[in-house]
C-alpha cells in the first residue's frame, strides 16, 4: 500500500514536497557520486593536470591539454629543462602550450621530418633517453630498461647482480645508470652496466631520445656569470639587439668581435664539455710545450703518469679520445682552460651540427625559409625545432598517447602490487583464512549460548560486546607482545589468530538463532539428533543470509588491514596489499596515490555490487523473523 494515495498526489502541494523529496535525494546521490568520479579522473592524471579536478579531463578531447602532458612526460616534469628546449619562459607544467603553427601542414611536416633524420644520424653519446619518470610516476624509459634486463638474464636477478656488482632485490628495483651530461669531463665508464645500458639505448625507438642542447648553457652562462641577467649590457658590449638571452647562440668558432670572443673563449675553456669539442691539429705544438713545461723536460715522468712509452716530447700528439681519469685527464683540462689557442678549438655542439646540416643541403638561408615556412635572418639564427617536432608528435599520435595516459597509472600500481612481494598471494590467503576462521568460530560460539539457557549469557555477552568499546589500535599492543612470546610473528597464524573471535558477529548470530523455530530442535532431538547434527542440518541452512553478512563483514575488515598486517608481519614478503599501497602512497604522487585507491576499492566494491541481494535479506529476515 503506498503511503501517498491516488487522490492525495494530485494535490499541488504533495506534488511540490514528492518533487522536494527527490531534489534532495538526488543532490544527495550527486554529493557521494561526485568525489568518486573525481577520483576516478584524477587517476589517470599527470602532474600536468592532476590539480584541475575535472571529473572528464580536458585532454581526452582537447588536444592542446594533451601537450603539456606529453612535455612533462618526455622530460621527467623538469619545467627548467622543457624551457631550455623549446625556449620559452613558462612558470609552471600547467602553463605549458603547444607552438602557434600548424603541426599538419607540409613545411611544418618536411621541417620535423629533416630534425628527425639529422637527430637519427647524431653520436649516441649526443643523445639522452628520454620518459625517464621522477618520484614514484610511471617511466617508459624504466619499464622499458627492466624488460630489456628482464630478457637479458633471462628473470634471473642474481645473474644480473653478479655481472654488475650490484645488490638488487627484483628487477623493479633496477636502477638506469645517471648519465652526468653537464659534467663536461664525464664519459661512460666501461662498466658491464654501462656497456649494456649503451647498447640498449642505441636501440630504443627514435622518440624516446632527445639530443643535447648546449645554446642554453651557454646563455644561462651569460645571464648569471658575466651580465648578471641583464640583456642590455651584453647588447652594449656586443652590439646587438637582443631581446632576451634564450636568443644569444653558441658560435662554432671564436667570433671576430672583441668582447664577443672573450665570453666566447671564457665559457669554451671553463665550461663546455669535452665531447662537444674538436681542437685542430694546429693545437699540437702547443700541447707539446704545455706537457713539456708541466714535467719539466721529464718524458720518463711523463710517460710513467700517461702509461705511454714516448721518446720525445715530439711524439706525442693530440689524445684520439677524451681522457677518462688520472694525469691525462687533469692534463687536458689544465690545457684546454690555459694553453690551447682559442682559433684551434671548434664547438660541435648540436645546434651547431645541425645549422651546418642545413647550410650543407640548402645552400642558403632563404631556402630553408622557403621550405620550413620559418623566418631567420641567418644560419646563426636557427634554433632546433624540438618545439615543433613534439607538437607535431603529440598531433600525430593522439590515440596511443591517450590510451597510455588512461591506462599508465594503474598499470604502475599493479606492476607494483604483483612484483613487490606476495602481495596478492598473502591478501588471498589472508581472507580466505578469516572468512573461515570467523564462519566456524563465532557461529559455534553463538549456537551454543542460544541453545542452552544459561544464566549468565548476557553477562558473556557483555563481555564480548564490551571489546568494541575500545579502539582496535589499543589491543594491537597486547597482541603483538603475545605473539612475539609465542614467536608467531610474521606468520599467517598472527594475522588470523587475534580476531578469530568477534563479539559483534557474536552479538548479531545469538539474536539470529533465537529467533530460530524451537520446534525444530525437539523435532530433532525427538528424531535422536545430536546437537552437532542439529547445528549442521537446522541451523546452517537457515542461516545463510546471516553468515553471508558475517563472511561480508569478514572480508572487508581483512582486505582493509594494514597497520595490524605491517604491525605483526614485518617481513616484506608477509606484506599484504594494503601494506605495500600504503608503502606506495608515502612516496608516488597524488595522481598514482588516486589509482592506487581506486584499485584498491575495486574487490570490495565487486562484491558488495554482486552480494546486494545476500545482504538485504541478512537484514530484513532476522527483523521479519
Amino acid at each position: 500500500m503506498s503511503i501517498i494515495p491516488k487522490v492525495g498526489r494530485r494535490n499541488l502541494k504533495m506534488r511540490l514536497v514528492v518533487a522536494a523529496l527527490y531534489i534532495v535525494l538526488s543532490a544527495g546521490a550527486v554529493t557521494m557520486v561526485y568525489p568518486f568520479l573525481l577520483m576516478l579522473a584524477s587517476s589517470v592524471t599527470s602532474g600536468a593536470d592532476v590539480s584541475s579536478y575535472r571529473v572528464v579531463p580536458r585532454y581526452l578531447y582537447d588536444d592542446k591539454a594533451l601537450f603539456p602532458k606529453y612535455a612533462e612526460d618526455r622530460y621527467a616534469g623538469d619545467i627548467e629543462l622543457i624551457n631550455q628546449y623549446y625556449s620559452t619562459d613558462f612558470a609552471k607544467i600547467e602553463d605549458v602550450t603547444p607552438p602557434r603553427v600548424n603541426p599538419l601542414s607540409k613545411q611544418v611536416r618536411d621541417q620535423v621530418k629533416d630534425w628527425e633524420s639529422f637527430v637519427k644520424s647524431l653520436p649516441i653519446n649526443y643523445k639522452q633517453a628520454g620518459f625517464e619518470g621522477y618520484m614514484q610516476s610511471p617511466s617508459k624509459l624504466k619499464d622499458a630498461s627492466r624488460e630489456f634486463c628482464r630478457k637479458r638474464f633471462g628473470g634471473d636477478i642474481k645473474k644480473l647482480n653478479k655481472l654488475y656488482l650490484e645488490e638488487n632485490i627484483s628487477f623493479e628495483t633496477l636502477v638506469i645508470p645517471f648519465e652526468r651530461f653537464k659534467m663536461r669531463e664525464w664519459q661512460p665508464d666501461d662498466s658491464p652496466k654501462m656497456r649494456e645500458w649503451i647498447e640498449f639505448k642505441s636501440k630504443l625507438p627514435a622518440y624516446f631520445l632527445r639530443p643535447i642542447m648546449i645554446d642554453p648553457a651557454f646563455a644561462a652562462f651569460l645571464r648569471d656569470s658575466v651580465y648578471n641577467a641583464k640583456i642590455e649590457d651584453l647588447n652594449t658590449n656586443w652590439g646587438t639587439s637582443f631581446k632576451d638571452f634564450r636568443e644569444v647562440h653558441l658560435a662554432p668558432t671564436a667570433p671576430t668581435h672583441p668582447a664577443q670572443r672573450k665570453d666566447w673563449e671564457k665559457f669554451v675553456r671553463e665550461n663546455l664539455p669535452f665531447r662537444y669539442m674538436k681542437i685542430g691539429s694546429g693545437a699540437v705544438p702547443a700541447y707539446r710545450q704545455f706537457l713539456r713545461e708541466r714535467y719539466k723536460g721529464d718524458i720518463a715522468q711523463l710517460n710513467e703518469r700517461h702509461n705511454t712509452a714516448y721518446r720525445s716530447f715530439d711524439e706525442i700528439g693530440l689524445p684520439a679520445k677524451l681522457p677518462t681519469g688520472g694525469s691525462p685527464l687533469v692534463d687536458w683540462m689544465d690545457f684546454i682552460a690555459k694553453r690551447v689557442p682559442i682559433s684551434e678549438v671548434r664547438a660541435v655542439n648540436t645546434e651547431n651540427l645541425y645549422r651546418e646540416h642545413l647550410r650543407h643541403r640548402f645552400g642558403s638561408i632563404e631556402s630553408v625559409n622557403r621550405a620550413f615556412g620559418t623566418h631567420y635572418s641567418s644560419f646563426a639564427a636557427v634554433t632546433p625545432p624540438v618545439y615543433i617536432s613534439d607538437w607535431y608528435y603529440v598531433k600525430t599520435h593522439t590515440g596511443s598517447l591517450r590510451r597510455d595516459f588512461l591506462t599508465r597509472n594503474y598499470v604502475a600500481v599493479i606492476n607494483y602490487i604483483l612484483l613487490h612481494g606476495r602481495a596478492v598471494l598473502n591478501t588471498v590467503i589472508f581472507c580466505l583464512a578469516v572468512i573461515i576462521t570467523h564462519l566456524i568460530v563465532n557461529p559455534m560460539c553463538a549456537y551454543a549460548l542460544s541453545r542452552y539457557n544459561l544464566p549468565y549469557a548476557y553477562k558473556v555477552l557483555l563481555f564480548l560486546l564490551a571489546t568494541m568499546a575500545f579502539p582496535a589500535e589499543v589491543a594491537m599492543i597486547p597482541s603483538f607482545l603475545l605473539l612475539k612470546q609465542f614467536h608467531l610473528l610474521n606468520t599467517y597464524w598472527a594475522l588470523i589468530l587475534p580476531g578469530m573471535a568477534n563479539g559483534y558477529a557474536i552479538f548479531l548470530l545469538k539474536g539470529f538463532f533465537d529467533s530460530l523455530p524451537k520446534e525444530l530442535y525437539e523435532a530433532g532431538i525427538i528424531d535422536g539428533a545430536s546437537e552437532l547434527t542439529m547445528f549442521r542440518k537446522i541451523t546452517i541452512p537457515m542461516s545463510k543470509p546471516i553468515f553471508a553478512v558475517i563472511a561480508l563483514q569478514s572480508f572487508t575488515g581483512a582486505y582493509g588491514a594494514f597497520i595490524y598486517a605491517m604491525l605483526v608481519c614485518q617481513d616484506p614478503n608477509m606484506w599484504t596489499m594494503m601494506v605495500w599501497l600504503y608503502q606506495l602512497q608515502i612516496y608516488a604522487p597524488q595522481y598514482v596515490t588516486m589509482a592506487a585507491l581506486t584499485v584498491a576499492a575495486l574487490p570490495t566494491l565487486l562484491v558488495f555490487i554482486f552480494a546486494q541481494n545476500v545482504i538485504m535479506r541478512g537484514i530484513i529476515i532476522p527483523s521479519f523473523k
